[in-house]
């Protein structure tokens, strides 16, 4: 375990690196150097810079995390490098720019990036902000706790410390639906694991999907609790940017018909069980998300 936990902090000691700045695509072109029609033009703006900027987690296997290798990899990286695929035909015209939950709307509204692509679940308040693509995926938030723990589920927190991460579904929903919850907030996923393997919470708070790599990866931990704020994940462009918003989702439409993003999740998660568990969250020929009408924090 120790061994799991130091190859882990030796990532983050990466990611730190990154966070912030930008990592380009894997160093091939990946490509025929052919753009690939969509249905609907390029926006001018992306096109004249000959790469898509593109915002996504670096701490967030099997979605967005770098490797040993010190490369950005996972499901979302592979959907960005897509994207490049269709806009420039080339996977490395891609500028990956590593986010957090806290800072990747900001990112976005002051151009830092184009896109966002950064687990993010769609709520009525973001998109006051910014404007969703359609959906991608689907999750809710469970619990995260050591396999002793007596803790089985999000009554069991009444009064209790919670670790969580800045901006996350999870804080949202804990600071609405249980508020005798006292928080402990950190800015990376590395170091809101650290603090629950060092007992500073009861549980860390957090997507189903993140808690069961996590889990799987650290036997001494397991994820309990019934799903809670269950909401697609949509990716974000500027409020207004109909030029990108139209492009984005004429690709992902693209990608749902060639059943792209399920061959992608499938390389990303090699569980078949866990397979199993999300297939249904995802778009794929005859099967598409829809984001819920009204508020997605329900308690």
């Amino acid at each position: 375990m120790r061994a799991r936990l130091g190859g882990l902090l030796a990532v983050v000691a990466l990611v730190a690196a990154a966070c912030g700045g930008s990592n380009g695509g894997s160093g091939d072109s990946g490509g025929s150097g052919t753009p690939v029609d969509v249905g609907t033009p390029l926006p001018a703006n992306v096109k004249s810079k000959g790469r898509l900027a593109v915002g996504v987690k670096c701490d967030y296997p099997p979605f967005g995390y770098i490797d040993e290798g010190g490369k950005n990899a996972g499901f979302e990286i592979a959907i960005a490098r897509k994207f490049a695929s269709y806009a420039f035909g080339k996977e490395s015209a891609v500028q990956l720019t590593c986010v957090t939950g806290a800072n990747r709307v900001p990112f976005l509204t002051t151009n830092r990036i184009d896109l966002i692509l950064a687990t993010m679940n769609y709520t009525p308040e973001r998109a006051q902000t910014i404007d969703f693509t359609t959906p991608y995926f689907s999750s809710g938030v469970k619990l995260l706790v050591p396999k002793d723990s007596p803790v089985a589920s999000f009554a069991d927190l009444a009064g209790k410390q919670v670790v969580t991460t800045n901006g996350s579904t999870a804080s949202i929903w804990l600071s609405q639906c249980m508020k005798d919850v006292k928080q402990v907030p950190f800015g990376q996923t590395s170091e809101a694991l650290t603090a629950l393997k060092h007992d500073r919470g009861a549980a860390f708070a957090q997507d189903d999907t993140l808690l069961v790599d996590l889990a799987a990866k650290n036997t001494d931990l397991k994820v309990v609790g019934d799903s809670k704020a269950p909401s697609p994940w949509g990716m974000g462009v500027r409020k207004g940017d109909k030029a990108m918003l139209t492009w984005v989702d004429a690709a992902l439409a693209k990608m749902q018909g060639e059943d792209f993003l399920w061959t992608e999740f499938q390389r990303a998660v090699k569980d078949k069980e866990v397979q199993a568990q999300f297939q249904q969250f995802l778009p794929r020929p005859g099967n598409a998300l829809k984001y819920p009408t009204g508020s997605t924090i329900k308690c």
